[in-house]
């Protein structure tokens, strides 16, 4: 079998399929794993944030925003008929009911992620071997500036609690008991109260996806990096393989999980998954001695992610609809420190040691991925299309599409996810 792709969703794939004892070829373009959308994210494994982004607050705040170069939404017109069938999509699932529809399959496919990952933590330890990603099982706390929206997020947060995932209300002072390093922002004003979600936490992405393909190597997989995947290659009603620079490498099973790369591999065969580019930016930098926040942060009023991974901080934010372009605009990258810094002032003097990246998310209009067979070829399958929650769902999604490939028993309803929803 061949998984076109080593992020997160790729390696998480290939690792599943080496477990249930197929013969895996791991392909990326670059020179390892997780190099791409994986490499600098939010690190947030956040079962409680899995609502899509399409809302009905979306179209008004986007108006907002317009023309300026910090916004934390940020539309770039192209003359470009996929981005523009995006949008119409994606304006279409900008309601309350269209949100909630997303939610309980999100949710489910975050939980088996959990799972997963415990399992994987064991297997590797029978294995003489460690996954370490620099895990942190201290919760997620969202904070608020403003009352009202922190009443929102609490009225949209039960229909998580009905399906087992819940969240604690904790008033301004509980958020600084909890995460002391908040205490300048709540001197300011800055926190009306927050919502905290124990059962979450954060990792590294980059060094996850590192681990995995080693682990998927270990039983048996291979992985061909630096590869120029051309195209699959159809052969009737299956694909005969995949086209690199080398030559065409035959398998039993194609799965497609090259993020915002998947659309450009599957136009030629008169397929479209809705999957378009969404790019983000972090910064990563050291974490000041003494005063560094444990607990990861969701500022919903400044838009961004905070996780403390091993010595360093890293926060995320922005997104921008404008293409494939992966050009790192330093006014962009500049506001994700500002709003660091603005939260957590002690972060100041790392300032000049700051690592700025942009990555592509792979967003579908109504924030799940595209999972399971694709039609008209029996034997070719996605995994593709996270958006933000890549890391969340990641795991999960591998083992649910390994299951499909290899007749186990389904441990998730996929049909949800399916390609042809759209």
């Amino acid at each position: 079998m061949i998984v076109v792709g080593a992020g997160i969703a790729g390696v998480s794939t290939a690792y599943e399929l080496a477990l249930r004892g197929a013969k895996v070829t791991l392909i990326d373009q670059r020179g390892g794993a997780g190099e791409g959308t994986s490499y600098a994210n939010g690190g947030q494994l956040s079962a409680c944030e899995v609502a899509p982004w399409a809302g009905p607050e979306i179209p008004w705040l986007v108006l907002k925003w317009l023309g300026r170069d910090d916004a934390p939404f940020r539309l770039r017109p192209k003359m470009d008929p996929e981005q523009w069938l995006w949008l119409m999509r994606f304006l279409m699932r900008c309601r309350a009911s269209a949100r909630r529809e997303r939610i309980g399959p999100n949710l489910e496919l975050a939980l088996l992620t959990r799972a997963r990952l415990g399992a994987y933590e064991a297997e590797f330890a029978q294995a003489g071997a460690t996954l370490d990603y620099q895990r942190k099982e201290k919760g997620i706390l969202r904070i608020f500036r403003d009352a009202h929206e922190l009443d929102e997020a609490v009225h949209e947060a039960a229909p998580l609690a009905r399906m087992g995932v819940g969240q604690e209300r904790l008033t301004p002072g509980e958020c600084i008991e909890l995460e002391p390093a908040l205490a300048p922002a709540m001197q300011r004003g800055d926190i009306a109260g927050g919502l905290y979600a124990a059962s979450d936490g954060s990792g590294d992405a980059y060094l996850y996806s590192l681990a995995l393909a080693e682990g998927a190597k270990r039983r048996g997989a291979a992985f061909l990096a630096n590869a120029d995947v051309r195209r699959l290659v159809p052969d009737g009603a299956r694909i005969r393989g995949v086209e690199t620079a080398e030559g065409i490498m035959e398998a039993d099973a194609v799965v497609l999980a090259a993020g915002a790369g998947s659309q450009a591999l599957l136009r030629p065969l008169g397929l479209r998954s809705y999957i378009y580019p969404v790019k983000g930016y972090s910064v990563t930098l050291p974490a000041p001695e003494g005063n560094a926040p444990e607990v990861s942060i969701t500022d919903e009023a400044r838009k961004i992610v905070v996780s403390h991974l091993g010595g360093r901080l890293r926060a995320a934010g922005q997104a921008e609809v404008g293409g494939y372009d992966l050009t790192l605009e330093p006014g962009r990258a500049k506001s994700v420190m500002d709003s660091l810094e603005s939260l957590f002032p002690q972060t100041g003097p790392s300032r000049e040691a700051a690592e700025y990246w942009c990555g592509l998310r792979p967003m579908t209009p109504d924030g799940s991925p595209v999972l399971g067979a694709v039609p008209r070829f029996s034997n070719l399958f996605m995994n593709s299309g996270h958006g933000t929650l890549g890391w969340t769902l990641g795991a999960g999604s591998a083992a649910a599409v390994a299951d499909l490939i290899c007749g186990s028993a389904p441990q998730l309803n996929l049909s949800p996810f399916s390609i042809t929803r759209f």
